[in-house]
């Protein structure tokens, strides 16, 4: 039974027993309801699939206790006896496998849809006749519908597919030169290098898609296609016994190479003409003058008119709306659900398993005094804190030091050592230099002995986990699975020196970051978020200008910084559509950049940035190097990520624990992040760090350089 206290709070979901993600069905019969943490662990498989795989498997629940997952007889029983009379539902409960009419009816979807777009362009490209009116067909025959296998023909007859190798080939050998290997080029039968991927790296790669310019290539080959085209490929297709007979059309658009069969020579048609001579050259030059544009999505905020139902004075409903920019509507998310509380942290802190000599310092004894539990010396500390509590002041405290240095020869009155704490070190705004925030996280298999060290705060229970730990050999799959913290808190009193402690199922972690508070009122200042992913909109980039010593020149100093989103809507609350021309002076008027800062320009994701050369001094758009163009993919604190911009994908990414488990030798998990899994980097092909010099060009939707570092063309 599920209690009706818990049915609507997050300890129960909705669960779909076909994956939204395999098929669509969001009927009830496709739905069920189960434990959060089941249905996370379920994911994308099927109902019976998922119980197949994990059956007998003990769950550890997020709010205490556990539950295990039926076995296959138990579940396929349950399912007979509660839905013999629901087919519907008993036949998805019991489905292994997706079956082919689910298939089929996308396939209809898809084929129905096609037929109404082919009407609507019609009415674009209709021919008007000789009496004024325009042709009445349902499809226009100035409209020609062809699918992929078509174009690929064509691609490949065109040279296109030679094309696109020559272009995506620079990003194969770089991968070679980083990983020291010969592993992604090859030698094709013409003794030219190609490009390819490792075998084990293979599933699912795709070579056309890395690149955004296949749809500009797919364009190009579809626009010289003709009617002609399809109609031949369409009988060879369907080995049309016309197609033989059709001589005339296969003179037109194929080349013919006579070849000896038998002792007699005879024509046989190769692949097709070239729209015109120079078509592939003319093409690859295309596609390497391209640059890719890109959709922006930067609503933060904006005026809502909202309608609602009412009865009118006869009795009849009606909707009216309510009066333009009652009210705003945030159109972004405004931060991640985990609530964390700021901690202050006693220093020194386990980096990497070590503890961190520069996190303690020296001070006065008059200092110590003042907070005698941070003195690291513990029997200093004791004797202190007694001398205390009888009464004695600083200069008792001091003289009986100097009267015991047989005793107390390591204590220096002028320098006793301390632990201090992450709020005791200051900016000069008189902010934390760093802040540490914490939340509640469930126990799993994920805390090893360096994360338990590094990331939870309380230090008596680090002791208990790590002497746990221990007993299981250092192994966290053993002893943080669901039976292994059931045993660990049976044994908690001798894990924690015969002392009672109260099991542990949540502990706190901690970690470092630059979060912002819920609001102003009540607790809510007390309460952290962190934003959402996509949210971090703006990048800034600021320049102070600063005299070179070497030089005597003055210079402009970059600084950079991310404006969080809920400063953003402050902002644009305060200053409306007029926001960019006032965003500089706003953010000095909250303290976020320095007074002396100018704002240079703003980055958002999907923007575009030319990184100039040194002697470069007057750019124009001709000159532009298009290799030294990058995609602005999002920022983080003061780092901005960027692209190539025609990178659809990374060739490869994969994870340390994947390499290992699978036996590779790449010493990159990324083909764009070097030691780190990530498909951006803050740097250049060519290694410089493109904030730091780049210049914002804005295009428009064909790709033309509309704005250079702020000046129109």
């Amino acid at each position: 039974m599920i209690p009706l206290s818990k049915l609507f709070t997050t300890a129960y979901e909705i669960e779909h027993i076909i994956p939204q993600s395999r098929y669509f069905d969001d009927s009830f019969s496709n739905k069920v309801i189960c434990e959060a943490e089941v249905n996370k662990l379920k994911d994308r498989q099927l109902g019976y699939e998922f119980i197949k795989n994990h059956a007998g498997q003990i769950v550890q629940l997020t709010q205490g206790g556990t539950v295990k997952i039926l076995t296959v007889e138990a579940y396929e029983t349950f399912v007979k006896d509660h839905y013999s009379a629901g087919g519907i539902k008993k036949e998805k409960l019991l489905m292994e496998d997706i079956p082919d009419k689910f298939i089929e009816r996308q396939m209809n979807d898809t084929r129905y849809i096609s037929k109404f777009v082919k009407s609507l362009l019609s009415n674009i490209v209709r021919e008007k006749l000789s009496d004024g009116e325009f042709e009445q067909e349902a499809v226009s025959k100035n409209l020609i519908s062809c699918n992929g296998n078509i174009t690929t023909r064509l691609k490949k007859d065109w040279g296109m597919d030679i094309v696109w190798n020559s272009i995506i080939l620079p990003r194969f050998i770089r991968l070679n030169q980083l990983t020291g290997t010969d592993y992604f080029t090859t030698t094709n039968n013409e003794g030219h290098i190609a490009p390819r991927v490792p075998l084990e790296l293979a599933k699912g790669f795709n070579k056309k898609r890395i690149d955004h310019r296949h749809h500009a290539m797919d364009a190009i080959v579809i626009a010289c296609a003709t009617r002609d085209h399809v109609n031949l490929l369409n009988n060879e297709a369907a080995h049309s016994k016309h197609n033989a007979n059709r001589y005339q059309l296969q003179r037109k658009l194929r080349r013919f190479e006579k070849i000896v069969i038998n002792g007699k020579e005879r024509e046989i048609a190769q692949e097709f003409l070239k729209p015109w001579e120079t078509f592939t050259t003319d093409a690859k030059k295309t596609l390497e003058n391209i640059i890719v544009s890109f959709k922006q999505n930067l609503r933060v905020i904006n005026k809502t008119t909202n309608s609602y139902q009412h009865f009118d004075e006869d009795g009849k409903k009606e909707f009216t709306k309510q009066e333009k920019g009652c009210s705003w509507a945030i159109r972004k998310s405004m931060h991640k659900d985990t609530v964390f509380g700021e901690v202050n942290l006693r220093m020194p802190r386990f980096i990497n398993g070590e503890i961190v000599e520069g996190r303690k310092k020296t001070v006065s004894l008059q200092e110590a005094i003042n907070n005698p539990d941070a003195i690291i010396n513990k029997d200093f500390k004791k004797k202190v804190k007694e001398l205390l509590e009888n009464g004695h002041d600083v200069k008792y405290i001091k003289k009986y030091v100097e009267e015991n240095k047989d005793i107390w020869s390591d204590i220096d009155s002028k320098k006793i050592e301390v632990y201090y704490f992450t709020k005791d070190e200051k900016k000069r705004n008189g902010e934390p230099k760093e802040r540490y925030f914490a939340t509640r996280k469930s126990l799993d298999t994920s805390f090893d002995k360096k994360k338990i060290k590094e990331s939870i705060t309380d230090t008596g229970i680090q002791k208990i986990l790590l002497a746990h730990l221990e007993s299981k050999g250092n192994n966290p799959d053993q002893a943080f699975s669901p039976d292994g913290i059931e045993e660990m808190n049976r044994n908690i009193a001798a894990l924690n020196h015969n002392k009672f402690h109260q099991p542990i199922m949540k502990v706190r972690v901690y970690e470092k970051a630059d979060k912002f508070a819920v609001g102003k009122t009540g607790n809510k200042g007390k309460k952290f978020v962190e934003a959402a992913k996509g949210t971090n909109l703006f990048f800034a980039i600021l320049g102070t200008e600063k005299e070179n010593p070497e030089t005597g020149q003055t210079e402009v100093v970059r600084s950079y910084a991310t404006i969080p989103l809920n400063v953003m809507i402050d902002c644009q609350k305060k200053y409306g559509v007029a926001w960019e021309s006032s965003i500089e002076s706003y953010l000095k008027e909250i303290d976020f950049i320095a007074s002396e800062s100018q704002l240079l320009f703003l980055l958002s994701p999907n923007d575009l940035v030319y990184l100039p050369q040194k002697e470069e001094s007057n750019i124009n758009t001709t000159d532009l190097d298009k290799n030294r163009i990058y995609k602005f993919i999002d920022p983080n604190l003061n780092k901005g990520n960027f692209v190539p911009y025609p990178t659809a994908n990374v060739i490869f990414s994969i994870t340390f624990t994947d390499q290992k488990k699978r036996g590779l030798s790449y010493p990159i998990q990324d083909e764009f992040g070097v030691g780190s899994q990530c498909s951006k980097s803050p740097r250049a092909l060519t290694g410089e760090m493109i904030k730091e010099t780049c210049i914002p060009i804005k295009v428009d939707r064909l790709g033309n350089i509309i704005e250079l570092n702020g000046t129109q063309i």
